[in-house]
């Protein structure tokens, strides 16, 4: 069977539906997970999902639905918490992160989960989504870019430094708390699609390689949709033609992606040093 012929079966529109969304809109949250130093709190949300797929699971419940509602609470908490308690959001993710992976897997061992429910948890399948995930990814998707449209310059100000964003007499709090909802509901929706554990290859993988060839943050907001989409499309071909799962081929075409990112760049440097 050929890959255009796939194309004729709801499981793969779905894929192509859904990469189309999440690779245009998801690295984006990556640029401010890289520019805010956030990546604590990624990991953290990543485990808090986990914690709630597999809480799905054990009360036969969508995980994505219990992964998405447990992503809202602690992304609603970790800010406001770690300020008031004097903690940086670092130290408080570590925290969240370690307890919420020990409760996935005694849940897991404890339900006697299924292996292979647990491991769309952990991998996840971007061929079984189903019309209200791809509902989900869409709305989620637009939110993500409303938000960067409409508050740019906003935005703009506050990933360059918060506190003279706040100088200048803007909410940032309000925004930041608001990126960091946003981080939560991203990372449930990739775990859906691509697993808890590969979750970087939608969110943040794309944003690093736009940092590294991007003289601007429109171009860094640019690159990292064109490079989210396009190891997405490439990794769901490129998995159909050689058999190999998804989520693991659509890390690697972003992977080599960045690599050629970084040799692009000592190029242009050496180019302009010669000049």
């Amino acid at each position: 069977m050929s890959w255009i012929q796939t194309l004729n079966f709801p499981f793969m529109q779905h894929a192509l539906i859904a990469i189309l969304f999440a690779g245009i809109a998801f690295p984006m949250i990556g640029v401010f997970v890289l520019s805010l130093n956030l990546i604590p709190l990624r990991f953290a949300m990543m485990h808090v999902a986990l914690l709630g797929g597999a809480i799905g699971l054990f009360l036969k419940v969508d995980p994505l639905l219990l992964g998405l509602l447990f992503c809202i609470l602690s992304s609603m908490a970790l800010g406001p918490i770690s300020e008031k308690m004097k903690l940086g959001v670092g130290i408080l993710s570590g925290y969240f992160m370690t307890l919420t992976l020990a409760l996935a897997f005694i849940l897991i061992y404890k339900a006697d989960i299924h292996v292979l429910e647990a491991f769309n948890i952990l991998w996840g399948n971007i061929l079984s989504l189903t019309i209200l995930d791809l509902i989900i990814v869409g709305l989620i998707s637009l939110m993500i870019l409303i938000m960067v449209f409409l508050f740019f310059k906003e935005i703009q100000a506050i990933l360059y430094d918060r506190e003279i964003a706040l100088a200048v007499g803007l909410p940032e709090k309000l925004f930041y708390y608001l990126i960091i909802f946003m981080l939560g509901l991203t990372i449930a929706v990739s775990m859906r699609m691509i697993g808890a554990l590969l979750i970087d290859a939608f969110v943040l993988l794309p944003a690093m390689a736009a940092t590294l060839i991007s003289r601007s943050l429109k171009q860094t907001f640019f690159f990292s949709s064109l490079f989210g989409l396009l190891s997405g499309m490439a990794g769901l071909y490129l998995s159909f033609v050689f058999d190999i799962p998804t989520s693991s081929t659509i890390i690697l075409v972003a992977s080599l992606i960045i690599a050629g990112c970084f040799l692009f760049r000592r190029r242009l440097s050496g180019y302009e040093k010669v000049r």
